[in-house]
């Protein structure tokens, strides 16, 4: 009787344990499955558009927080365009405005607020 409720405690204990320890793990969820169209549009637009201006000479660095939706015709609306460099501010704004993702037939789609860094690579 005395192994039993030993055995049964030191089960309880571990499956706490094993339980408490998953907990603090984030949630993992496979992402890239259950992204809209729309989504998968947007990302492969900016990953194309947006990068580090190279040809430029003067201080292209930092972050440039930016505020949009996507209109029906599939252009991005910029509602809030904010960063410590002007310069900067202005080339992403640029590259967003010439940004098409394709027809919207929804309507305006939700608001997405993005952080762009720009930082030269280090060779």
């Amino acid at each position: 009787m005395k192994t039993n409720i030993s055995r049964s405690l030191l089960l309880l204990a571990t499956v706490f344990t094993l339980g408490y320890a998953r907990a603090a793990e984030p949630l993992r969820m496979n992402t890239m499955g259950k992204k809209t169209t729309l989504e998968r549009s947007l990302e492969r637009a900016l990953n194309n558009s947006l990068s580090y201006p190279l040809l430029t000479r003067e201080n292209m660095n930092g972050e440039v927080y930016v505020s949009f939706v996507i209109n029906k015709e599939g252009r991005i609306e910029v509602i809030d365009c904010r960063s410590a460099n002007e310069r900067l501010k202005d080339h992403v704004l640029r590259k967003l405005a010439r940004i098409d993702i394709g027809d919207n037939p929804d309507g305006s789609w939700k608001t997405t607020h993005m952080v762009f860094n720009f930082h030269p690579e280090k060779s």
